[in-house]
């Protein structure tokens, strides 16, 4: 009798050793299913002792499976058991309904966001059109000064251009008077000397026609004494 007590203990550590093992699954995330709360004992069965009740929506991680246990972790780190059939590869319900209540919060927001953004965008847009007409017509009123400039550059150009046109046929005019005076001045010299031998030769013939009339009264006045 006492020999079995030993065999049967080594019999039940190696069988419950090879449940372990050949149950042993990777890790995944489950939840706790729409149940208001569930037991986690610390062993795979009833007659364990309950460790904590978890309620319906919490996340756990599966360790491990066998005959209709699962082994989990807590997000706490508490390691216990609890009936497989009540988890849930899933979110419970009132856990989904929170999380799409969340997400259409959020979306209305990024709704909002984004009609506030395309506001902005609009007005911006205007503002753009706005400030491209005026720099269409800046730059038509850039363009016609420009165009006035090179205008007047021309008429400038032109205007140098005659301005020395004029200089020239001014500096030709002056030499043509400075020659003209030259040549006036001549012939009043030359009309001087022609008035000055006229002159002497007027004196001359009349001095000539005088000084036999000069001579024959002399004579008479000196035959009469």
């Amino acid at each position: 009798m006492h020999n079995r007590q030993p065999l049967m203990a080594l019999i039940v550590m190696i069988l419950a050793a090879v449940m372990l093992f050949s149950t042993a699954a990777t890790a995944a995330t489950q939840f706790v299913s729409d149940q208001l709360s569930i037991n986690m004992r610390r062993g795979p069965g009833n007659n364990y002792k309950i460790m904590k009740l978890l309620d319906a929506g919490d996340q756990v991680t599966t360790l491990s499976e066998s005959d209709g246990w699962s082994k989990i972790r807590t997000s706490t780190g508490s390691t216990g058991f609890v009936l497989t059939r009540f988890l849930s590869e899933k979110a419970a319900a009132s856990t989904r309904i929170d999380q799409f209540q969340q997400q259409n919060q959020q979306l209305e927001q990024d709704n909002k966001d984004l009609k506030q953004e395309l506001s902005q965008a609009l007005h911006g847009s205007t503002q753009l059109g706005e400030l491209k007409r005026n720099l269409v017509k800046e730059n038509k009123s850039l363009k016609s000064e420009l165009q006035n400039i090179r205008e007047t550059s021309a008429d400038a150009i032109r205007i140098g251009n005659e301005n020395e046109k004029y200089r020239q046929q001014l500096l030709s005019l002056r030499s043509d008077v400075d020659r003209l005076k030259h040549e006036n001045e001549a012939l009043q010299s030359r009309r001087e000397g022609m008035k000055i031998g006229a002159l002497i030769l007027i004196v001359g013939i009349a001095f000539g026609l005088l000084l036999p009339m000069f001579r024959r009264r002399r004579k008479g006045n000196w035959d009469s004494l």
